[in-house]
């Protein structure tokens, strides 16, 4: 299945939220494959977050978050703006 087109007007943020959620998971040195299984979700799924082609729904960012032991509040505060 093909992910949902993201809105043109959101795409540098939904940019910005993938390579953070990336840094995040570099920092820990786990492979996307297995956050997606930690955190159930696919693998294609994590992996289309990262690179900004998913609109994911806001519960898996959530799931992401709780992973990394970071609040959404927090998370927001350290996308660049």
């Amino acid at each position: 299945m093909k992910p949902a087109e993201i809105d043109p007007e959101y795409k540098e943020l939904f940019d910005e939220i993938g390579a953070k959620i990336r840094e995040l998971r570099d920092k820990k040195g786990i492979s996307y494959t297995k956050i997606a299984e930690e955190i159930g979700i696919s693998r294609n799924g994590y992996n289309n977050i990262e690179l900004a082609k998913s609109n994911f729904q806001f519960l898996t960012l959530l799931r992401i978050l709780k992973y990394h032991n970071i609040s959404f509040f927090q998370f927001v505060d350290s996308i660049n703006r």
